[in-house]
């Protein structure tokens, strides 16, 4: 899927280059492999002058442009020792890296040819389900991942859904204080959601918005940044220490300081911040609902720990 990012960016280096078609259904972003382990930081700041090079001649991207790129790869540190982290892939597609991942609660998802895994629609009736990755939990990390709205119906109808960090695990009697007998529900008590929803504002979904932190930091719809049914987003979920920041398609759409001491609002008796202060924890995907249909893809993460 294209990197439809407005700007070229080199991990956590923005280059303020934009972000064009580059031919072949790629962008510019798509064409320089800032994510992957580099032997050492001359073969990334080569490979990104050769890339750079050959859009300039092609007429994609000016020389001052093509300029910009090699200096911020430069700068970037990418590939040195002590630079940024590589991304690890948690989900690729296939089907041994679904296999990593375990599923408790009702309804469920499935894992399609074409590499997505989507959350199973079923009538109405039954709770809400999660899939959660098994083999490790997370300190300081950024996620990044691609969800798509593939609700039936009108343009109005909408997916509620979310995905789930910082959560302990999915055994309710090994986590008694998140207060539930239910294993989804663990991860919805004890972690944080990052909520996807576009919802029309003033209808009947849930009025907290895509990219936001379930409860505690909602967004209205105009913050959330909303796309329309069908088109794959870009979300990027960063935590260190409990500072969590939320970018969708490039952009920051939310920000939120995990302090202690803050209620759930409206379910008084939910573990507020205080019951959230883990330091490592899972990650989830919901299925939150019978008619939402959302589709993920190209589940990554960095490490961003000191």
């Amino acid at each position: 899927m294209p990197d439809t990012r407005p700007t070229v960016r080199f991990l956590d280096a923005d280059t303020g280059v934009a972000n064009r078609a580059a031919g072949g259904g790629c962008t510019v972003n798509d064409l320089v492999d800032d994510e992957r382990a580099w032997p050492d930081h001359g073969a990334f700041t080569a490979h990104v002058d050769e890339v750079a090079r050959r859009l300039s001649r092609s007429g994609v991207i000016s020389e001052p442009e093509r300029a910009a790129l090699t200096r911020t790869a430069d700068r970037s540190g990418i590939g040195r020792p002590d630079g940024p982290k590589p991304y690890r892939w948690i989900f690729d597609g296939t089907r041994a890296s679904f296999g990593d991942w375990g599923y408790v609660g009702d309804r469920g998802f499935a894992l399609r040819d074409d590499g997505t895994v989507v959350t199973l629609a079923t009538p109405a009736g039954g709770g809400l389900g999660l899939l959660w990755y098994r083999p490790e939990r997370f300190g300081d990390f950024s996620l990044r991942l691609r969800f798509r709205d593939e609700r039936a119906g009108g343009a109005d109808a909408r997916s509620n859904g979310g995905v789930f960090v910082r959560f302990p695990g999915v055994d309710p009697a090994a986590h008694p204080e998140c207060g539930t007998g239910d294993p989804a529900w663990v991860a919805v008590n004890c972690g944080h959601e990052i909520q996807i929803n576009d919802t029309p504002e003033g209808g009947a979904g849930d009025p907290s918005k895509t990219g936001s932190v379930y409860g505690f930091a909602d967004l209205g719809l105009a913050r959330a940044r909303p796309t329309a049914k069908g088109v794959w987003n870009d979300l990027e979920i960063r935590v260190v220490r409990q500072h969590y920041t939320v970018i969708r398609d490039g952009e920051v759409v939310n920000e939120f300081d995990n302090v202690p001491g803050l209620p759930f609002p409206g379910r008084p008796a939910d573990p507020g911040t205080s019951g959230r202060q883990f330091a490592r924890g899972h990650i989830g995907l919901q299925n939150h609902d019978g008619g939402s249909v959302i589709a993920f893809r190209d589940i990554r993460v960095r490490d961003l720990g000191r």
